[in-house]
């Protein structure tokens, strides 16, 4: 555990506040770097009261009439979800879908991989975030799972997987229906890759495993571990890679085509709690991803699940990805992990 190390670095400044005539003020940066991939973060204690003014308020009449709007047309609503989605050919998917109970699964019409699926999780157009229910989730991620064995049986070379989601416009959504896409490859894209190589580095120099390290170490701080439920350990993350970073650590499985029903009825009601968590701080735009590496346990990699709300909607509302994120790598802290994780146990340890 000592191998883990959490670094962060203080520095200050003075300014003449205008808003405060011009008075000397005394302000203070800390930065972050993540444990494992050395990515920064960086915090302002002055921009956590500040947070509105990055983020703005939900415009519930907005997104009212955009889910209203976008339900005349939506292909996956109804019947459209079977007549007007891309089909597999059948030596791929038998009957070209695959469904369970609300959640369907098909061919993505402009795939960036072989192996890219959509999976509709539920009948509504629209659902808040603390609508979606443990069964939405649980059944579109078991078909991932189920997708992902059979591909892989026919194609060996299928190691990498991610289950991803885009929710409502600032989260890059181009449809508001409640959905995930898989992505299955032969080559990990760039931050699975990173993580991959960081735990295989961390273990060349260690001699332990990376993910096992982490748990136990943040498990024993108490500042950001949340709770465990079955196989998952809930943690905020300390250099977080977006605004109110949550991950989940599976405790021994990277590979998603072996985790069990269990395991991901518990990761789904963990979700939920996350995007309750959210909702009651306001937010309601989200990413998440589950990284998957077959034989990635050798190494000390874990079954990972991410998630980070993203910025608000409301008219003209600005991006919250901008130079820092995009071209230094950074992140931005709005809310500090440990104090996220004190609010996070409300939702899962009550």
């Amino acid at each position: 555990m000592a191998a883990i190390q959490f670094e962060r670095y203080g520095s200050t400044f003075r300014i003449l506040n205008p808003f405060n005539d011009f008075t000397e003020e005394e302000h203070t940066v800390e930065v972050r770097k993540d444990p494992l991939l050395h990515d920064t973060s960086i915090y302002n204690p002055y921009l956590k009261d500040k947070a509105k003014a990055f983020f703005g308020q939900n415009d519930g009449d907005l997104i009212r009439k955009l889910a209203e709007d976008s339900a005349a047309n939506c292909i996956f609503c109804g019947d459209n979800v079977r007549q007007k989605t891309a089909r597999y050919p059948d030596d791929i998917v038998p009957g070209g879908r695959l469904e369970l109970g609300e959640a369907v699964l098909f061919a993505n019409l402009f795939s960036l991989a072989p192996h890219h699926p959509v999976i509709v999780l539920s009948k509504d157009h629209f659902l808040r975030p603390g609508e979606i229910t443990s069964s939405h989730l649980a059944d579109g991620l078991s078909l991932a799972r189920r997708y992902l064995k059979e591909v892989s049986e026919r194609d060996p070379a299928l190691s990498f997987a991610t289950v991803n989601a885009n929710y409502l416009l600032p989260a890059g959504a181009s449809l508001v229906h409640p959905h995930m896409q898989m992505l299955a490859t032969q080559v990990p894209y760039t931050y699975h890759a990173r993580l991959l190589d960081g735990v295989s580095f961390y273990l060349l120099q260690n001699g332990t495993h990376y993910f096992p390290d982490l748990i136990a170490e943040e498990r024993s701080l108490g500042e950001r571990y949340i709770c465990q439920q079955g196989a998952w350990h809930w943690i905020s993350a300390f250099s977080p890679m977006g605004s109110n970073e949550i991950m989940a650590v599976h405790d021994e499985e990277s590979d998603l085509g072996r985790i069990t029903v269990k395991d991901l009825r518990d990761l789904s009601d963990g979700i939920t709690r996350v995007l309750a968590l959210y909702e009651g701080m306001g937010h309601m735009s989200f990413n998440f991803a589950l990284y998957s590496a077959r034989g990635g346990e050798t190494v000390g990699f874990r079954c990972l699940f991410k998630i980070v709300n993203r910025q608000n909607l409301y008219p003209n509302y600005r991006n919250d990805d901008y130079f820092l994120q995009k071209l230094l790598q950074s992140e931005l802290i709005l809310n500090l992990p440990e104090d996220l994780a004190a609010e996070a146990r409300k939702r899962f340890c009550s």
